[in-house]
């Protein structure tokens, strides 16, 4: 137990700040944009996760089997550039399913540079 607020909840005012104090008081559309961009990183940055990286490269690893070698998302690409290989749908699958949580998980971030602020 502590009384330590989390890095969630430390970003979550950032982002409330920017948006309850700075935006409403900017009027240069430059300074805008920049502020809401800002208000989309700290939403990002509060609720992005743990980093899935070693997770994902071990996943991939196990379904290449031996064709892993020591570079794994070099093995992919090769994996990938051979359509008739045993792993090639496997791996087509586990690499657009990463994009996808990716994209999901960034999808504020990607809405920010249009201009549009996140839910909140």
């Amino acid at each position: 137990m502590t009384d330590r607020p989390s890095d969630a909840a430390l970003w979550a005012s950032v982002a409330d700040t920017l948006r309850r104090t700075v935006l409403p008081a900017l009027i240069d559309p430059h300074a805008r944009n920049a502020t809401i961009q800002l208000i989309g990183l700290a939403t990002y940055a509060g609720e992005r996760g743990a980093d899935r990286t070693s997770q994902r490269l071990d996943e991939l690893a196990a379904a290449l089997g031996p064709a892993a070698g020591q570079d794994v998302l070099r093995s992919c690409t090769a994996v990938l550039s051979d359509p008739y290989h045993p792993a090639c749908r496997v791996v087509r699958a586990m690499l657009e399913r990463h994009l996808g949580e990716d994209l999901d998980t960034e999808a504020v971030l990607l809405e920010a540079l249009r201009g549009r602020l996140p839910d909140g």
